[in-house]
């Protein structure tokens, strides 16, 4: 809602200010001031796309704003190639990932600090400095003592690279695009040239270099001064702000509308004994006012996206004036001025016209007078003649009542801003996942972080004094630690106890909440410091703790009992998705894998390992082994087969065959004294009266079989049964 006061003898200008700028202020004035090439000024769309032109202009940032910056540096793709796989008759894979380094600039004077950077819409630097994604960032702020960058200065030739004093840029070195599609996203910062909301006025005296003085009370959170002159943006807040530009004594200032005061001026002014033309009153039609007015705007609330506030006023017509302003304001702020703006419009309608003594009365323009009516007149244009003055005016919005009405900056959706904390990782050797047989022992990582917001770490396999890149772990595990002990428990039974409660990392995991058996082929398992665990049932108590019951303890394993947990053990939710298998190296039993994982956020590696022992390739002993005396003198011993394929007890009869054959060798043995050893290819043997005399068993010796499954690269652990 602002007035171009200023006097109109001269050429009239075009542009936003609109007006005129008479020959009492000059011409030099006009052109160190308002140079007079039009061109359409800074509009917010401008703010949101990210360029790499020759010639791009970069913006002046006063106060806080939201800038997507110029690309005036940058290095080509960085491609990187890693071998993965190849172990043991596997293909090998090459994985490619790619980088670049890049220089942004952002602001073309100097700023305090960058706040949040996003990438694509989504947090690459958090509001605590924090980087969302592997890259290095130096951030310089423009000021005159500003250093070269050391990696832009290798890259450049010697003496060529320039500082960009005075103007404000973020390099990134070696950013990793792999989260975006492997090409460089659309980058917007949040910059602060001062914390606090600049004063208007300093915003006129900056752009203009000290031309354009005066004081002003209205404040604005952020503004992005750009275009082919001053003129342009100033001339946005002149048309939308309730400031003014003056002049006096040939020299150009801003100032609030109410500074003015008023002054006494009478309609009828005697001069050399004629009578001036009584003053004229005009009013333009209704029709032409626009109905409504939308301002365009930086909103503080909605993390500096583009937002709208409309006024309606006056009698419906199809007219509407849309404003865009490249400066940050709260919704309130906002609504206040475009409904001052179209209040002032329709103000406008109501024109003045008359003469007056230069001896009775000095007047300039923004001088305001009170007609006889009652009505505010605000000078607009005075045309100095011998002896007189003639005035124009049109009338003032005052101290006129706005609507009251309130306003909403609309939903914002932000993106998050989480904590991504330290790596925690486990390394477990694993069974065998599905039916595919690997042949080898099965090796995996598993890794999360104690925030939100972590995603993957850098891996690395320590081999003796050296560390072998891994390249990154796969999805965040569901880790964490049991708030309590467990106690052992008979191995061939479900665990009906009350379970365990267990303490999640972050609030970002989750279990799914189930009521069922351990039995059942989809039954979920975890692994709780060395032992797996399925479960039936899981219990979501809040706070990222969940409560797991009906167990089936010691799966996968041979053991015939189960370890006792103490609390705070280790607790890992097995799932095939966020298992990083190691297929660098083949590990047979016995071996001990040893990895390293280093977060975004992590000031140190962390570490894990385990002892191969062949889990996968090894089978299960047999289990409910007893021997069986029959009427006619021959002895039977029987088990059961156990399978390294784990898919639940479906059929409730048997489980899925994992080697080739079915075969088992049982060594015989009485009063601790070897006497054979057998070959069966079924869950049983069987010895006649006749074979048993044979082998020397006394009728009332001590005897012991050792039955052990023969797998196809391994045998399994012994199962014992005795007479």
């Amino acid at each position: 809602m602002a007035t171009l006061v200023l006097t109109a003898i001269g050429s009239a200008i075009g542009g936003p200010i609109g007006g005129a700028i008479g020959s009492i202020i000059g011409q030099q004035v006009d052109n160190a001031v308002f140079a007079p090439k039009p061109r359409e000024g800074a509009r917010l769309k401008e703010l949101a796309v990210q360029t790499s032109s020759y010639g791009s202009q970069i913006p002046a940032i006063f106060g806080a704003m939201r800038v997507a910056g110029t690309v005036i540096w940058a290095t080509d793709l960085i491609e990187r190639r890693a071998k993965t796989g190849g172990g043991k008759g596997q293909p090998s894979t090459l994985n490619y990932s790619y980088s670049v380094s890049m220089a942004v600039a952002l602001s073309s004077r100097p700023i305090a600090r960058i706040g949040r950077i996003w990438a694509d819409g989504n947090l690459l630097r958090g509001s605590a400095g924090d980087l969302k994604v592997d890259t290095q960032l130096r951030i310089y702020t423009g000021h005159e003592n500003q250093a070269l960058d050391p990696l832009m200065a290798s890259a450049e030739s010697t003496g060529q690279c320039p500082a960009h004093r005075g103007t404000a840029y973020a390099m990134f070195e070696d950013l990793q695009l792999a989260d975006y599609g492997n090409r460089v996203p659309s980058l917007t910062f949040e910059l602060f040239e001062r914390e606090d909301p600049v004063p208007v006025h300093a915003i006129f005296d900056a752009a203009t270099a000290g031309g354009v003085q005066g004081y002003s009370s209205q404040n604005i959170r952020g503004f992005a001064l750009s275009g082919a002159s001053a003129r342009e943006p100033l001339g946005v807040l002149l048309d939308i702000l309730p400031i003014e530009l003056g002049s006096r004594d040939g020299a150009l200032f801003v100032r609030d509308p109410a500074a003015a005061g008023n002054v006494s001026l009478k309609s009828i002014i005697l001069e050399d004994g004629q009578i001036f033309d009584p003053p004229q009153q005009a009013i333009d039609p209704a029709g032409t006012l626009p109905h409504v007015v939308t301002l365009r705007y930086y909103d503080s609330e909605r993390d500096f996206q583009a937002s709208l506030q409309r006024s309606e006023r006056g009698p419906f017509s199809r007219n509407a004036l849309q404003i865009e302003l490249p400066a940050v304001l709260t919704a309130p702020d906002a609504k206040r001025i475009v409904d001052n703006r179209h209040l002032q419009i329709q103000y406008d309608r109501k024109s003045w016209r008359g003469d007056a003594s230069l001896d009775a009365v000095s007047v300039a323009p923004g001088d305001c007078f009170i007609g006889d009516d009652g009505t505010i007149w605000r000078i607009e244009q005075t045309e100095h003649r011998l002896g007189s003055v003639g005035i124009s005016a049109r009338a003032a919005t005052g101290n006129a009542p706005l609507s009251g009405q309130t306003a909403s900056p609309g939903r914002n959706v932000p993106s998050p801003d989480l904590t991504i904390g330290e790596t925690r990782v486990a390394v477990i050797e694993m069974p065998i996942f599905g039916t595919d047989d690997p042949g080898k022992p099965i090796v995996a990582v598993f890794a999360a972080g104690t925030g939100d917001g972590w995603r993957r770490a850098a891996l690395s396999l320590v081999v003796g004094e050296s560390l072998i890149e891994m390249g990154t772990t796969a999805a965040s595990a569901v880790m964490g630690i049991s708030l309590g002990p467990l106690s052992p428990h008979n191995v061939h039974l479900i665990d009906e106890g009350a379970g365990i409660h267990v303490q999640l990392l972050n609030s970002a995991m989750d279990i799914s909440e189930r009521a069922g058996s351990p039995l059942d082929i989809d039954a979920p398992y975890f692994w709780l410091g060395g032992e797996f665990i399925r479960f039936g049932n899981c219990a979501a108590l809040g706070g990222g703790i969940f409560r797991l019951s009906r167990l089936r303890r010691a799966c996968f394993q041979s053991d015939g009992t189960v370890p006792f947990h103490p609390a705070a053990d280790r607790f890992v939710l097995v799932d095939s998705n966020s298992a990083r298998l190691i297929e660098e190296r083949v590990f047979v039993p016995g071996d001990t894998a040893i990895v390293e994982a280093l977060g975004l956020a992590d000031t140190a590696a962390a570490s894990a390992s385990v002892t191969v022992q062949g889990l996968a390739i090894k089978p299960l002993a047999p289990v409910h082994g007893a021997f069986e005396l029959a009427a006619d003198g021959s002895v039977t011993a029987r088990w059961v087969r156990r399978s390294r394929i784990d898919l639940g007890w479906r059929d409730g009869v048997d489980q899925v065959m994992a080697e080739q054959q079915e075969q088992y060798l049982i060594s015989v043995a009485a009063d601790n004294m070897p006497v054979g050893e057998f070959m069966s290819s079924e869950d049983f043997i069987t010895f006649s009266a006749a074979t048993w005399s044979e082998l020397g068993i006394a009728a009332n010796a001590a005897v012991t079989a050792d039955i052990r499954q023969v797998g196809q690269y391994a045998q399994s652990d012994p199962l014992i049964i005795s007479r």
